[in-house]
Formats: C-alpha cells, sequence, structure tokens
C-alpha cells in the first residue's frame, strides 16, 4: 500500500474546516444576541471580556492517540497530553491557566486505567500550576468504543500579545517529543495495516516506545517568553501540522522555511505509507512541536531559553512579504518543496 493520506484514515481536513467554519458563524450569532464580543476568534485564544479580565475557556483532547495508549497500557500519557494540548495553545496566546476540568468517556468502567488517567492529569496540572476543579466520568457502553480524555482549561490572558508575525520576523522551531496528539489515523493505518503492528523495531526505532511518547509541554517556555517580550508569535503545531501557522501570518505576509530533519519516527511513517510530503507536513508536527517569530535580534534570547527550558530549536527560516503562503524546504528529502 502507499500514497496513504489523512482522508485515507477516516480524517478529511477541508470537511473537518468547513465543520468549524458552520460552529463559528452559529456561535458568533448567539454571542451577539448576548451582547457578548468574542475576540480573537480563529486564534489560539478567543476570548470575551468579563469583569475586568479577558477570559478564555479552551478545550482540547487527545483523540485516537487513546487507542494506541490502551493498546500498550500507556494511558497516563493520555491524561498528560490532555493538560499539556490546552496549556501549549493558550499559552500562544500570552494566556495563564488558572483551573482545569476533564471528561473521561470510557466504553467500561475500569478502575486501572482511569487512575492512569487522573494521574497523567494530576502530573501535568501540577506542572502547569492550575488545580483541576470538576469533571466528568461517563461510562457509555454500546456508544464508546474506547476511551476519550479531554480537558477544559480556564485560562486569563495577562500578558498583551498580538500573537502575529511580521515581516522581517526569524522563524525559530522547537523540538517536539513525537507524535504529541495529532496525526494519530494516519499512523495507526501505516503501523497497523502497512508494518504489520507496533511491537516491532524498524531501522533502530522501537515503534512501540515512540507512539507512546507524551506531548512536550511549552507552557513554561511560552509564559517566559511572552512576558520578556522575545517572540511575536507562536503556533502550536497540532492539527493541521504545519499549516497552523497561517493564524499568525497576516494576508500580505509568507513564511519561507527549511525543515530540520525529523525523528526517525516520522521518516518511518512517510516511507512505509508513502505520504506525499505536503500530506507530511499538514497533519505532522514533523519534529518541530512549536513554532515562534521574533526579530532578529531577539534570536540568541529565544535559543537560549529554549534551551534552558530542554528544548532543541533549530532557526527554520523568515517571514517575508507575501499572500499567506507557507513554503518549507524539506533537504533532508533530497530537495524536497511544499506550499502549504
Amino acid at each position: 500500500m502507499c500514497g496513504l493520506t489523512y482522508a485515507h484514515a477516516g480524517v478529511d481536513l477541508g470537511r473537518h474546516r468547513k465543520m468549524h467554519e458552520i460552529a463559528a458563524s452559529v456561535f458568533k450569532e448567539v454571542a451577539r444576541s448576548l451582547g457578548y464580543e468574542i475576540h480573537g476568534a480563529g486564534g489560539f485564544t478567543p476570548h470575551i471580556d468579563l469583569l475586568g479580565h479577558k477570559l478564555v475557556l479552551h478545550v482540547d483532547g487527545v483523540g485516537t492517540k487513546t487507542l494506541v495508549l490502551r493498546r500498550l497500557r500507556a494511558m497516563k500519557v493520555a491524561g498528560w497530553d490532555c493538560v499539556a494540548m490546552n496549556a501549549n495553545d493558550v499559552a500562544c496566546g500570552g494566556a495563564r491557566v488558572v483551573a482545569l476540568s476533564d471528561y473521561i468517556a470510557m466504553d467500561t468502567a475500569s478502575e486501572d486505567e482511569f487512575k492512569d488517567i487522573v494521574e497523567g492529569i494530576a502530573e501535568a496540572a501540577v506542572k502547569v500550576g492550575a488545580p483541576v476543579v470538576s469533571g466528568e466520568t461517563a461510562i457509555l457502553p454500546g456508544l464508546a468504543r474506547g476511551v476519550d480524555v479531554v480537558c477544559f482549561a480556564l485560562a486569563i490572558i495577562d500578558t498583551d500579545f498580538e500573537n502575529r508575525a511580521r515581516v522581517g520576523d526569524v522563524v525559530i522551531g522547537l523540538e517536539s517529543w513525537g507524535l504529541h496528539a495529532n496525526g494519530y489515523s494516519l499512523a495507526r493505518k501505516v503501523i497497523e495495516e502497512v508494518v504489520g503492528g507496533y511491537d516491532v523495531t524498524l531501522d533502530g526505532v522501537n515503534v512501540s516506545a515512540e507512539m507512546t511518547k507524551p506531548t512536550a509541554l511549552y507552557y513554561s517556555f511560552l509564559r517566559k517568553a511572552v512576558r520578556m517580550g522575545y517572540i511575536t508569535s507562536a503556533t502550536h503545531v497540532t492539527g493541521g501540522g504545519w499549516t497552523k501557522m497561517k493564524r499568525v501570518l497576516g494576508a500580505s505576509a509568507d513564511a519561507k522555511l527549511k525543515a530540520p530533519k525529523p525523528g526517525r519516527l516520522f521518516e518511518i511513517l512517510v516511507r512505509y505509507g508513502g505520504i506525499e510530503l505536503e500530506e507530511a507536513y499538514r497533519v505532522f508536527n514533523m519534529g518541530v512541536g512549536l513554532i515562534v517569530t521574533c526579530p532578529p535580534s531577539r534570536v540568541d534570547d529565544v535559543v537560549r531559553l529554549a534551551l534552558e527550558e530542554g528544548f532543541t530549536s533549530w532557526i527554520l527560516g523568515e517571514v517575508v512579504p507575501g499572500s499567506r503562503t507557507i513554503v518549507i524546504e524539506a533537504d533532508w528529502r533530497g530537495g524536497g518543496r511544499v506550499e502549504l
């Protein structure tokens, strides 16, 4: 089998985008009818003004990664991931997480699995510095066919941050810890149907170990980088891959980037799945989990801070005049070029 895409795995990004547009249209009207204005819609931290605060309510989940984590008995990672996904997102917009809530849906009441998930949530919550104040546990036989792990983050924007890349900015990428929590529907299709399973070592890569790695927590780095004025924009590379950077590009700017060589798991997925480069960068983080922009004078500060926070970073390129296009040169792939 070759030429696999996210659509082949059951996820059509085009339709997904249209569903977002439907929701945005409906809920914008709801807000208007109630006398609220939603600021920053379509970005990482949509918010409302309430009682003198810029209030953010964010939700994200672990998705089909839980199918792999359950199979490989690593459900603690699901708990960690659901917090990390939320915390990373809101920090991109200059927000501080003040409280968390969770929603865990299971097809059967497994105390051991539940305990692992909750411990993962707790561990990440401590790192973020936010209490888990509520939650819902739903046992759904006949409806659920696995486990769904979702978190909600209540956050306050306490630092003015436009989160907009500027022409002339340098683009810097911070390493991911692996797939994080997106693209698993396609990754599972490659590993399960082409490779034949998870209990294998390919080209020196332990597939099970790689597929169960947690999502990197960029929260502390982002909070410091925003507060110190080091960066002009931040993009958490999740669903949609590197196209997520379009959220911070204005209508008259492009990003010209040179991608670093990704981790071995990404190479395996691309090669064994016959995945085209454009599809790979639309679906996976390809080894870069966070993309930030900064003035040239701040590059050394950003690189130093990333290192202090435990992350390898790369200078990916620059922001240039254009029309909101992301151009990626993949020299590691023999000079492949992608436009998103």
